[in-house]
């Protein structure tokens, strides 16, 4: 009996074992900050400029990050970042690339800083269909807050802006531009605010 018993142990043993759940395995895909991730959405385009009361659609391409680092400072290897935004109305279009990080807050909710620069096909004088840029190398900066539905789906509202510079850092197109700027009594740049939605692979 007792030898009956013994062998019936490991068997219950078996059954009772705990099967991690889809996903939770050794086997788990990676973060999608360390992936690659497709992003594509609609915003409200330049907002407080003349160019404001139009959309844009955005497309953007991020990667893994540069490095791989386990524990708490994770956080600050840096992506990179590449997209462009087209105004539907005909206004100010511009490519962007930088970098990129992303810091998670709690569970599926994470927040993104961006730094980098921009190129543009807009007015360096401004007109009264578009914002005065005063150069066509520009500062690109903004931040995001997003939520991850899944492993490879996230929804991401961000906010994007793009200058020269000026007010900050100083910065001097040429002289021509700078006389424009001064013209119209400030710098002015674009302010977008949108929604995307972020497929990681």
């Amino acid at each position: 009996m007792l030898g009956g018993l013994a062998a019936a142990l490991p068997a219950r043993a078996a059954d009772l074992a705990v099967t991690p759940p889809v996903g939770l395995s050794s086997g788990l895909a990676p973060a999608p900050y360390d992936r690659f991730e497709a992003r594509f959405g609609a915003f409200a385009h330049g907002t407080g400029s003349a160019e404001q009361g139009t959309i844009s659609l955005n497309a953007e391409i991020v990667t893994p990050r540069l490095y791989g680092v386990d524990g708490f400072w994770a956080f600050l290897v840096p992506r990179v970042h590449a997209g462009g935004f087209v105004n539907l109305s005909g206004r100010t279009n511009h490519a962007y690339g930088g970098l990129l990080w992303t810091i998670p807050v709690y569970k599926s909710w994470f927040v993104e800083g961006f730094f980098g620069a921009a190129i543009h096909d807009g007015s360096l004088a401004g007109t009264d269909r578009q914002a005065a840029l005063g150069c066509y190398v520009l500062f690109n900066a903004g931040g995001s807050i997003g939520y991850r539905i899944n492993q490879n789906w996230s929804v991401i509202g961000t906010f994007n802006h793009i200058s020269n510079g000026n007010q900050v850092f100083d910065r001097r197109c040429s002289e021509n531009e700078v006389t424009a700027l001064r013209s119209r009594g400030r710098n002015q740049g674009l302010n977008h605010w949108g929604a995307r939605i972020s497929y990681a692979f």
